[in-house]
């Protein structure tokens, strides 16, 4: 996208960003990547910029070199998100942002642990030991426990050949994500996100399919 073209975002974004961090907000953003997909309703063409966040004042003291300042910002056609990059690679952060929109508008919360449905951690295993052959679990817990209406999203820690990883599983389609550094709420908004568009993808394919289809009669 050439720099004429990108600039109405960049607008978006640093007005976007100083209407949400007040004196905080960044002076520059960069342009990571565009994207024109529809994973969901009112989502289209995009641009998605880094930053750089400095902590606030008040905690700043607290968090002493914790704090990693980088951080992504998506406007365009959406509802705008700012977030941390989580050590998220362009094409990931999008997918955390449709995550992060999705999550919002069907209102998923965090759910107590007793009410992990019975049966989801032996369909985790079984998943597991499906993906990795002859490997055992090292060990494993219940990571977060998430509602959405009736259904429940976990996201386990397990620990295969020494590495933690999470494993989304009960009523969420399972997948691994090695982001164990961050919450787990990082690793299943990131695979809602990559859900919602690979989805939307197939959607479109079997569209363009059916209207490439020659239709009865014709040559």
């Amino acid at each position: 996208m050439a720099s004429a073209d990108h600039a109405p975002y960049e607008q978006l974004a640093r007005r976007y960003l100083a209407a949400q961090l007040g004196p905080r907000a960044p002076q520059n953003v960069a342009l990571l990547a565009t994207f024109d997909e529809r994973p969901l309703e009112d989502e289209g063409s995009v641009a998605l910029f880094a930053f750089d966040l400095p902590p606030d004042p008040a905690v700043r003291a607290a968090l002493a070199g914790a704090w990693n300042p980088r951080h992504y910002v998506v406007v365009g056609e959406t509802e705008p998100t700012y977030f941390p990059a989580y050590d998220l690679g362009p094409d990931d952060a999008y997918s955390f942002h449709v995550g992060t929109r999705f999550i919002l508008q069907v209102g998923v919360s965090v759910a107590d642990p007793d009410q992990e449905p019975e049966g989801s951690r032996e369909r985790m295993r079984s998943f597991v030991a499906a993906c990795n052959p002859g490997v055992s679990i090292d060990h494993e817990s219940l990571a977060g426990l998430f509602r959405c209406a009736d259904r429940f999203f976990a996201a386990y820690r397990i620990c295969l050949r020494g590495q933690d990883v999470y494993c989304m599983g009960a009523d969420c389609p399972p997948g691994f994500y090695q982001l164990t550094a961050h919450p787990p709420q990082v690793a299943l908004t990131l695979h809602l996100g990559q859900l919602i568009r690979a989805e939307a993808r197939q959607e479109l394919a079997r569209v363009v399919a059916t209207s490439l289809r020659p239709t009865r009669g014709r040559p």
